[in-house]
């Protein structure tokens, strides 16, 4: 993990000695070479591009070779060459795109300079024939015509190989999960540190384009396996335009809630759909944005504000129906947002902040009953959630200079900083006790008010976070060079660095206890075991402290090199230094450190003009993509998280008392030691793999585009994805503890794995995850009145590995719990993005129960077809209809069977329940605008998501035996004596279990998680 030839020192020398370098996109590109009809170059040329919307103007000059280059900011404009004694040549609507660069070849006709030559379709090209990056870009002009959520990460599903759910934790990009890819607002990363999941809302009225980034990516991107998901934001011009809006949603507009799958708590064993009532939501969103001149030409201000206010009171039915009562609660969140620019013909300066606070107050716990808005527990013990809420502050700023030093060469220094801070407020200082099963509800030993159905409790488990903050700064800068030698080169280099930190303070007030009435703690080979009068409990001291920060240098050099008139080259190499710190620097400051040698990252791609018109594109490209390892693996295995869990005998009534400082009984855990407990993060600082490499994957793509016409062009595209390495927890059960060395999974210390039965030491399995797509599109810009985007993507995701996010563990609501995430109150579906999932945790999690070791297959967000289709249509009275329909093929579902160590194994494989139903839903848009005097508007906008009401099936309860969600140790089998390799009975080892028969979970096989019905939302804007 350190410089290994000095080759690569010499390659930071060079870089370094040139200029820091950026890595977020910002800008599209205007190139070209002015000539004279005989194409000789001309020198001297005035170009002048004027934003159509803004009204701002700059200027540049063609150099001796005639040639010229302007990065603008995306939208539309008009373009003008002219020189001395040559004819004017003047384009009035050239578009462009973020992080495409047009191609402009203006040629001159000897005349006056009063004569101008308009050039029109000739001059529209939607082929960027330099770039080998996929990219989909949707403008502003078409997102404001499209049906949409509020935020813009949305947009980021019109892209092909793109999926989002709540299996595929966020946004999955050509097969990688979730937490795996790169958001940015003005060229701020707003990723979590924690986890990698997008943090910040961005409403639209403030945005001027958003870009996705799905293959092919350049060496200046770095962090990212997935996708590059860029917005960014509108700026004033020399004309003042603005906005004031109002938007409404809620219950009034919306459809009920999706039924629920329930196991009624009282029994456990009865399986039913239960389908709850509407409740009150009221969602109203006020504000506007404004832009214009503070010094015309040359400095320009816009401004954005948008608070939205949410009103929402559940009606509960506590007891199970016995008790009528409601909780209210109320959320306020903010949108402010401000920009500066300053432009001049070589200058262009650009300050912005995002403010979005959140406040709430008032929590509203989901319905767990066996009928409409039940919940199993008494109405006193919801008290504590009356006023208790939260608190999140985000705030990112952003500032750059770019400088265009002559026609051919510019520089760019950017700074910015990205602020995250969650807390909880009003959390109840008494102790949570849970009923973990329904085995008091019948027990007349017990008085009544202790005879409760299972997953009821005296007060609610919360999670206090004082405080969870993570702090992202950069310095980045690069420098670009166009020259010709042996064809036309376009060179960037540079470098850059980002400083973040994570303090935080999280814990539950006295511990969380989980009563297992009647039941026994099953021993094992190093677990005494045993039970007490009336079952036996256990109670969990969990949370996260300190302080941990590190950071990354990143270095890059690539050049975009057009040989000859048609085919063009990129090449690059990408060059990180990361280290991942510890949050016990007593110990060790750094746990992990990446050189620079570590993480080389060549990008090598090619583009050729078919015909030489510019109408057809070949194009392909190879690279290599490295992650940035998330704050998660530092907070779980380098000190930062602790979970002790102590067994006790329950051989008490007075059960609401038991918590950290209370806990009577015998211990079950290992009696000979003294307050002996179960501990679930045991520090792996000292066991780090020194050999071991960081988390990267391969990409190779290949396609041709053709432009049908000056706005449509067609695409073929095929891309591979292979995952070539992780970094993951591998475990052992040491004396009835799990502890892990940190490394890659197949290689180093992690080659062979450790076994905890019977099973003799076996090579361990490499992480796999390949991903192949063949996609077909047809796009087509916004023009005549109407625009429209068409795509089909065929797919196969294969492996054993889902990725930092992982789709292997899911907890549905049915089980009343969720997979805990950082920096937020309520839980995921999905486990949150980190390098310390369950994948590699066990011996028993690698083998099927027929003794196949590496349980491979498609993986559970694999969607093999996937259609898209989505446009707009303005018809000349002022209405406009926009719609989006997605379309795809259902999810393999695959068995889990629990076992002791709380581990779900993939007991038959992978996919053998089949698949979840086919997905589609359909959203729309309809708008209507009137308008007004001097160029004032007012719209009416009607937007309708899933318009049909399709509620369709996206998991299915996979469960064989119980232990989804809180930990059944009662029901789960014991694999300590079992010899993997030979495989095993797993329904004999069901029945063997102290539950026995009702050790089956009933539920297995039934729908448990659905899409969200129609969501409407009505607003009115009035635009000047």
């Amino acid at each position: 993990m350190r410089l290994r030839n000095i080759g690569v020192v010499l390659l930071a020398l060079v870089l370094g000695s040139i200029l820091p370098a950026g890595a977020q996109e910002r800008f599209g590109g205007l190139a070209g070479v002015v000539t004279d009809t005989s194409m000789a170059p001309v020198p001297g040329a005035t170009i002048t591009v004027t934003n159509k919307q803004s009204g701002a103007s700059r200027t540049i000059v063609s150099g001796g070779d005639g040639s010229f280059r302007m990065d603008l900011e995306p939208g539309r404009y008009s373009v003008s060459v002219e020189l001395q004694g040559f004819q004017k040549v003047q384009v009035d609507d050239m578009l462009i795109l973020l992080g495409r660069t047009v191609d402009f070849p203006a040629r001159l006709t000897v005349g006056a300079l009063s004569e101008t030559v308009n050039v029109t379709a000739e001059a529209e090209k939607q082929i960027d024939l330099r770039s080998t990056a996929v990219a989909h870009n949707v403008t502003s002009e078409e997102f404001d015509r499209m049906p949409k959520a509020r935020s813009f990460q949305g947009i980021a599903l019109t892209a092909p190989s793109v999926n989002q759910g709540q299996l595929e934790g966020g946004f999955q990009v050509n097969g990688a999960s979730g937490a795996e890819n790169s958001f940015t607002v003005d060229g701020v990363t707003t990723n979590s540190l924690v986890n990698g999941k997008s943090r910040q809302e961005t409403v639209f009225e403030y945005l001027q384009e958003v870009q996705v980034k799905t293959a092919g990516i350049e060496a200046e991107y770095g962090g990212a396996l997935g996708g590059v998901i860029s917005a960014v934001t509108k700026s004033g011009g020399n004309q003042f335009r603005g906005e004031a809006h109002y938007f409404y949603d809620g219950n009034g507009l919306s459809a009920t809630p999706v039924k629920r799958l329930v196991l009624d708590p009282s029994n456990e064993t009865t399986v039913s759909f239960v389908q709850d009532d509407k409740q009150v939501d009221n969602r109203n969103e006020f504000g506007g944005s404004i832009g214009g001149p503070i010094v015309r030409d040359r400095l320009f201000f816009f401004g954005s504000y948008s608070p939205r206010v949410v009103r929402r009171t559940n009606d509960y039915a506590f007891s199970s129906g016995a008790e009528r009562g409601s909780v209210d609660q109320e959320r306020t969140d903010q949108q402010a947002f401000g920009k500066l620019t300053y432009s001049t013909g070589r200058l262009q300066a650009n300050a912005s902040v995002l403010f979005t606070p959140t406040r709430v107050k008032g929590t509203l716990l989901d319905f767990d009953g066996a009928g409409p808005q039940f919940y199993s527990s008494p109405m006193a013990s919801y008290a504590a959630n009356i006023d208790r809420g939260w608190e999140q502050d985000q705030t990112s700023t952003s500032g750059s200079v770019d400088y265009f030093l002559t026609s051919s060469s510019s520089v760019s220094v950017r700074g910015g900083y990205f602020y995250d801070n969650y807390a909880d407020t009003d959390i109840p200082s008494t102790g949570s006790v849970t009923w973990n099963n329904s085995n008091a509800v019948n027990d007349t030993r017990l008085p009544a008010s202790l005879r409760l159905p299972v997953n009821a409790f005296n007060t609610p488990r919360a999670l206090n976070t004082v405080f969870d903050k993570t702090k992202r700064g950069f310095m980045n800068a690069d420098y670009n060079q166009s020259f010709n030698r042996g064809g036309e080169h376009l060179l960037k280099a540079g470098l850059g660095f980002q400083k973040v930190s994570n303090p935080v303070e999280t814990g539950y007030p006295g511990g969380y206890v989980l009563l297992n009435w009647n039941a026994t703690f099953p021993a094992t080979a190093t677990v005494a075991g045993g039970t007490g009068t009336y079952g036996y409990y256990e109670v969990n001291d969990r949370g996260t402290t300190g302080t941990a920060g590190s950071t990354i240098y990143s270095l890059y050099i690539q050049d975009q090199w057009t040989v000859g008139s048609r085919l063009t080259l990129n090449l690059g190499v990408r060059t990180e230094n990361e280290t991942i710190p510890t949050f016990r620097p007593e110990i060790k400051k750094n746990a992990i450190e990446f050189g620079f040698a570590d993480k080389i990252a060549p990008r090598l791609g090619a583009t050729y003009d078919l015909r030489g018109d510019g109408r057809v594109k070949l194009y392909g490209s190879w690279g290599r993509y490295y992650d940035w390892t998330k704050y998660e693996l530092a907070r779980g295995s380098f000190g930062g998280d602790f979970w002790d869990v102590y067994y006790r005998s329950l051989d008490t009534l007075d059960v609401t008392s038991l918590n950290l400082s209370n806990m009577p009984g015998r211990d079950l855990w290992r009696p000979a030691e003294p307050n002996s407990r179960r501990d679930r993060r045991a520090p792996s600082i000292n066991n780090v793999d020194p050999d071991i490499e960081p988390m990267y994957q391969d990409s190779v793509n290949a396609g041709v585009e053709y432009q049908l016409n000056p706005t449509s062009v067609l695409g073929v595209h095929y891309i591979h994805n292979d995952l070539k390495q992780t970094i993951e927890d591998l475990g052992a059960i040491v004396n009835g503890n799990e502890e892990y060395v940190i490394g890659n999974p197949g290689s180093g210390l992690g080659a062979i794995t450790p076994v905890s039965g019977r099973t003799l030491p076996f090579a361990t399995p490499k992480p796999k995850r390949t991903y192949d797509a063949l996609e077909l599109t047809f796009s087509r810009r916004f023009s005549n009145s109407w625009f429209g985007s068409a795509s089909y993507t065929y797919s196969r995701l294969y492996g054993n590995y889902a990725g930092l996010a992982s789709s292997d563990e899911i907890v549905t609501p049915t089980t009343g719990t969720s997979s805990a995430q950082a920096q937020q109150q309520t839980g995921n579906v999905a486990r949150q993005g980190g390098n310390a999932n369950r994948a590699w945790d066990l011996d028993e999690l690698l083998f099927d129960s027929r003794g196949n070791l590496d349980v491979l297959g498609r993986l559970a967000t694999d969607r093999p077809h996937v259609v898209k289709l989505y446009g707009s249509y303005q018809f000349p009275f002022g209405t406009q209809v926009g719609g989006f329909f997605y379309g795809g093929t259902g999810t393999p579902i695959s068995t889990y069977v629990v076992t002791t160590n709380q581990i779900p194994v993939f007991a038959n494989g992978r996919g053998d329940m089949g698949r979840t139903p086919f997905l589609n839903k359909t959203d729309l848009l309809v708008s209507h605008e009137l308008n007004l005097m001097q160029n004032k508007r007012i719209r009416f906008e009607l937007n309708i998501l899933n318009v049909f009401n399709q509620k369709t099936a996206t998991h299915i309860f996979n469960y064989l035996n119980r232990g989804a969600g809180l930990a059944r140790g009662d029901s789960a089998i014991d694999l300590s004596r079992t010899n993997l390799m030979a495989g095993y009975d797993y329904n004999a080892l069901i029945l063997a279990s102290p539950s026995g028969a009702r050790a089956y979970d009933n539920r297995y096989g039934e729908p448990d998680l659905f899409q969200t019905g129609t969501q409407g939302q009505l607003s009115v804007k009035f635009l000047f």
